[in-house]
């Protein structure tokens, strides 16, 4: 089990620090809308009396899309509400996508926050323990000790062959030193991306509460309705749909690992020694060293190398995409167009 997060939350519940900002600004709110209504009602009477009729089509438009605002902000807070009452773990464990270490009583909240926030650390603490052990392996293949097999001239008033004189040394293949260390270097590298995303997730909470807040209040006005709905998009981008992608992509990841995680025991790193090792005896005795145990811990090492992979370059370009492709769809529509990617880049 790994150790709880500090960055989850301590609540049981996580709504009420979605909603309190939310019903904090709501009175805001309904003051802005209140505000622009009586602007526009006192345009509208003064567009009748000097008789301009496309003022009243302009105010009539206008009050309708305040009314849609408003109507927008009770919406929202009641889908937020919905949305944090639903128990995500029983949902995802359902589907097989819940790690061990993601259930209770190691992770108490039930939410998408929190359960996002515990795969990514998860998949951040296998690759520290794949990490340990290739460094371990090659660190245990390069002080292997030499063995020398020799056949001398025989000594005097003995038996032997005169003239016989050779060598063997036993060893592991170099190659293998030299590319566990390759794979530290390329694994230390995209660990680093690896880190932004645990970020973003211990971010999103907030930035989604401050997002749609400044979003759904700066849509009360006519001249900040396009800021607004960038707001808007960004905050349910980052804040709903980032942590769902991960808990989908990153939670089916978690559950191979664990299925693979055998790798790590003490037996199996024995085993995995002796079968390099065994690879050099094959070149001399013909010995397979690829059947019975070793050839069951090189198939999960591979498996468990395969997903670490998958989680360190594709499934984050494929969150980022899919986060970017929404954000700019959805804040054209409500506004202007924005670019997740963009801004992503431009921060890290």
């Amino acid at each position: 089990m790994i150790a709880q997060p500090g960055i989850l939350l301590a609540s049981s519940s996580v709504a009420s620090y979605i909603t309190s900002p939310m019903i904090l600004w709501f009175p805001i709110v309904v003051i802005a809308a209140v505000a622009m209504i009586g602007i526009l009602s006192l345009m509208y009477m003064f567009s009748q009396f000097v008789g301009r009729e496309s003022m009243r089509v302009w105010v009539k438009i206008k009050s309708y899309e305040i009314m849609l605002s408003l109507i927008t902000v009770i919406l929202f807070l009641f889908i937020v509400s919905f949305l944090f009452s639903l128990n995500f773990q029983q949902i995802f464990s359902a589907a097989g996508l819940v790690p061990v270490e993601c259930l209770p009583p190691s992770l108490p909240s039930s939410d998408f926050f929190s359960l996002a926030i515990c795969n990514m650390h998860n998949f951040n603490q296998q690759l520290l323990n794949l990490n340990q052990l290739i460094y371990y392996i090659g660190l245990r293949l390069s002080i292997v000790p030499q063995i020398m097999i020799n056949a001398g001239k025989a000594i005097q008033g003995t038996t032997g062959i005169p003239g016989l004189g050779g060598s063997i040394l036993l060893q592991p293949p170099s190659a293998f030193s030299t590319l566990t260390g390759y794979m530290l270097d390329v694994l230390y590298f995209a660990f680093v991306l690896s880190q932004v995303q645990l970020l973003m997730l211990a971010a999103a909470l907030l930035l989604f509460s401050l997002f749609m807040s400044v979003g759904l209040i700066a849509r009360m006005f006519v001249i900040t309705r396009s800021f607004g709905g960038a707001m808007i998009a960004f905050g349910i981008g980052f804040g709903i749909l980032f942590p769902l992608m991960v808990n989908l992509t990153y939670g089916y990841i978690n559950v191979g690992l664990d299925a693979n995680s055998v790798i790590f025991s003490a037996s199996s790193l024995a085993t995995a020694i002796a079968g390099v090792f065994a690879i050099a005896l094959t070149a001399l005795f013909a010995v397979s060293p690829f059947g019975g145990a070793f050839a069951g811990w090189l198939e999960s090492f591979l498996t468990f190398m395969g997903l670490i992979a998958v989680g360190l370059t594709i499934i984050p370009l494929l969150n980022f995409i899919i986060i970017d492709v929404f954000v700019a769809d959805f804040s054209r529509a409500v506004g202007e167009r924005m670019s997740f990617m963009s801004l992503l880049t431009n921060l890290i």
